[in-house]
């Protein structure tokens, strides 16, 4: 099944994240993982051609997972959206980082062993209100995570300003190449020095960039260019700073990060399974390691595109909301599996699934009037329905397939 791809993870990730989970009490220590009573609804008659071509592309992605070794390195884990910088003031609430904490302990008892963090640009620059306030609180998610000693990714994704993604609303008037290189380098030297992740990637979708900051990111010169321009007197100390593309992007940026510039790692998102894009992961991968450098994916999921949802920024709450009704839980179970396997077997560092930090712990079951509802309302029921299940521990049959991954 094909599919305009651009904008995909922005679609499929990063929205007007309101997964601000209410300041309760933590998960009990030694709590166990209950499954939810809820099993997926059936595929309404509107998206059953959908959901046909989902399935036939991961079931062709599945054949070709390969077998993992005996004792896999892999990291797996999740992305941490009670964090997401698109959240923007809402993390300046009192008792935000309640809510972080209920999702780290909730990740912890799935077994996870790390998550990513979008702390988004340009919220820890100087000039940017709150910039001190958003430092603050990104200190005390970073201790958080490190008590729980799990492997810390953090993206410097730009602020998707000016979209329903997010209620910041930032100007990028004005900036060039050089001037955002500049500005990206200071806020990742204050996140290697105040936050010290393990992993830092800098440009993970060029072509969600260039829309986003206006400017032309998702060229292989372009992205060379910016990329060597932030590394240039970035003292990394102990963090392993990355960059590169989703896999709807041409393998040629990636090719050339790898040949040109000083990474540490090759970073890929991989959302649609469709055949060219699975050709660019294969692609990126055999690059990867024919330059010796490892390998990392900071952002993974099973895209459902819909054939009204709409490209980018617009159709992305639409998107949202279809891929978290229940009837694609079996099509997730199937994915998490094969995901871990692929990621296992190639050899990578790091993966994290970003939209099990709500499908591991349930989805809600599709009905006509969740189908009309507005994003927001839609949002509102889901998010407390994920927030009740992390303080019980009540996971869904993605989040017990994922147990069965890491083998637990």
């Amino acid at each position: 099944m094909q599919k305009n791809s651009k904008f995909t993870a922005l679609t499929a990730g990063c929205a007007l994240l309101a997964l601000v989970i209410a300041a309760t009490p933590s998960v009990a220590s030694g709590a166990t993982l209950q499954p939810s009573p809820v099993g997926p609804g059936p595929v309404p008659p509107q998206y059953a051609t959908e959901y046909a071509g989902v399935q036939a592309e991961l079931a062709s992605f599945a054949t070709k997972a390969g077998t993992p070794p005996a004792h896999a390195s892999t990291t797996l884990g999740i992305e941490l959206l009670t964090a997401n910088g698109n959240i923007g003031p809402g993390l300046l609430r009192p008792g935000a980082i309640n809510g972080v904490e209920t999702e780290l302990n909730a990740f912890q008892a799935l077994g996870i062993g790390g998550v990513t963090v979008d702390v988004s640009f340009p919220l820890l620059i100087k000039s940017t209100p709150d910039s001190a306030a958003y430092l603050r609180f990104y200190e005390q998610v970073a201790a958080q995570i490190r008590n729980r000693h799990l492997v810390f990714s953090v993206e410097e994704n730009p602020v998707f300003s000016g979209t329903p993604l997010t209620p910041l609303h930032i100007s990028y008037a004005g900036l060039t190449l050089a001037s955002y290189a500049a500005e990206e380098r200071a806020e990742a030297k204050t996140i290697i020095n105040d936050l010290k992740p393990d992993y830092l990637s800098l440009l993970t979708e060029p072509d969600t960039y260039t829309d986003a900051l206006h400017i032309t990111l998702d060229t292989p010169s372009s992205a060379v260019a910016v990329v060597t321009d932030e590394l240039r007197g970035l003292t990394r100390h102990r963090v392993k700073v990355g960059a590169g593309t989703g896999t709807w992007s041409n393998p040629s940026i990636d090719k050339a990060l790898l040949a040109h510039t000083s990474i540490d790692y090759l970073d890929v998102h991989v959302y649609p399974l469709g055949p060219t894009m699975l050709g660019n992961l294969q692609t990126d991968v055999a690059a990867a390691k024919a330059a010796h450098t490892p390998l990392i994916m900071d952002e993974t999921w099973l895209d459902k595109p819909t054939s009204g949802e709409g490209l980018g920024p617009v159709g992305a709450p639409e998107n949202l909301k279809v891929k978290s009704f229940s009837f694609w839980e079996p099509l997730d179970e199937t994915y998490v599996a094969a995901m871990t396997d692929y990621v296992q077997a190639k050899g990578f560092k790091y993966a994290s699934f970003f939209d099990g930090a709500r499908a591991f712990f349930g989805y809600l079951t599709w009905s006509p009037s969740l189908e009309t509802a507005s994003y927001r309302s839609f949002s509102e029921q889901y998010n407390q329905l994920v927030g009740a299940n992390m303080q019980s521990l009540t996971i869904s049959g993605t989040g017990d397939a994922l147990e069965h991954a890491l083998g637990r």
